[in-house]
C-alpha cells in the first residue's frame, strides 16, 4: 500500500490584531506556536512541517526551535482577508517547484495548544477510514440548541429567530455544529479542482469535544484556554 505523504502547514502571520503577537505570545511557559509544532512532530504523521509566515520575528523563534522555514509568505498573501486556501496553494506550488509533492495538506492553527499528538493520530485514523477522500474540518457541537436563537431589536426587545422551533423540546432538535477553528485537511487533488466556494458542501467533519474547541481570538479566549490547558490530562 502506498504511503500517504502529508504536509503540515501552520499558518502564522505577524500582524495579529486583537491579541498582539498572538502566535508567539507565551502560553504556559513557551510561545504558543510551539505547541502546534511539538504536536505535529510527536505525531510522526508528517513528511514536512512548514510554518507559513511573513514575519521575521516568528521565523527566528521557529528556527531557534529547529524548524527550518524554506520560504517566507509573500505580502500579497498576508492581508487580513486573504483566504487560507490561497496560502495553502502557494505552499504546495512552492514545494512542487522544489521537487516535493504531497498527497494531503494538513493545517493546524498556531494557537491550538489543546490539540496534542494523540489528537492528531486519532484524526489521521478517522480520516484514513473514510471511503471518499474529501476535505475535513474540525467542528464542535453548540452547547445550547442554536434553533432557539434570539435577535435583539429596538429597546432591547428580544425576538426568536424561529418561533416554531422554540416550541420544540431540546431533545427533539437535531444537533448543530460550528467550525472549531483548530485544523483542516485537504487532499491535494481536491485543491486543484473547483473553486473553494463551490466545494464547502463536500467537507467531512471531525467532532471535537468542547474543551478542545477553543478558538483563541480574544483575551477572554486566551484566559479560558490557559485554564482548560491546566485541567487537561497530559499523560
Amino acid at each position: 500500500m502506498k504511503k500517504i505523504k502529508r504536509l503540515m502547514i501552520i499558518p502564522a502571520r505577524g500582524n495579529s490584531k486583537r491579541i498582539k503577537n498572538k502566535n508567539i505570545k507565551i502560553f504556559h511557559g513557551k510561545p504558543i506556536i510551539h505547541y502546534s509544532i511539538d504536536s505535529s512532530i510527536k505525531s510522526n504523521l508528517f513528511d514536512k512541517i512548514h510554518i507559513s509566515t511573513d514575519s521575521t520575528k516568528i521565523k527566528n523563534i521557529v528556527e531557534k526551535k529547529g524548524i527550518k522555514i524554506d520560504f517566507m509568505r509573500p505580502k500579497k498573501l498576508s492581508r487580513d482577508l486573504t483566504p487560507l486556501i490561497d496560502v495553502f496553494q502557494y505552499v504546495i506550488d512552492e514545494y512542487s517547484r522544489k521537487g516535493f509533492n504531497y498527497d494531503e495538506v494538513w493545517s493546524l492553527m498556531p494557537c491550538s495548544p489543546l490539540i496534542d499528538d494523540k489528537d492528531l493520530k486519532k484524526i489521521a485514523s478517522f480520516y484514513d477510514k473514510q471511503s471518499l477522500k474529501k476535505p475535513l474540518l474540525s467542528i464542535s457541537r453548540y452547547k445550547a440548541p442554536i434553533q432557539w436563537a434570539y435577535k435583539i431589536e429596538k429597546k432591547n426587545k428580544i425576538k426568536p429567530i424561529n418561533i416554531k422551533l422554540h416550541k420544540l423540546r431540546s431533545q427533539d432538535l437535531p444537533p448543530r455544529y460550528f467550525d472549531a477553528g483548530q485544523f483542516v485537511i485537504f487532499p491535494v487533488k481536491f485543491m486543484n479542482s473547483e473553486s473553494f466556494s463551490k466545494r464547502i458542501n463536500s467537507f467531512l467533519g471531525y467532532i471535537l469535544p468542547p474543551e478542545k474547541a477553543i478558538d483563541i481570538d480574544l483575551q477572554e479566549d486566551w484566559k479560558l484556554a490557559e485554564i482548560t490547558y491546566r485541567g487537561l490530562d497530559k499523560n
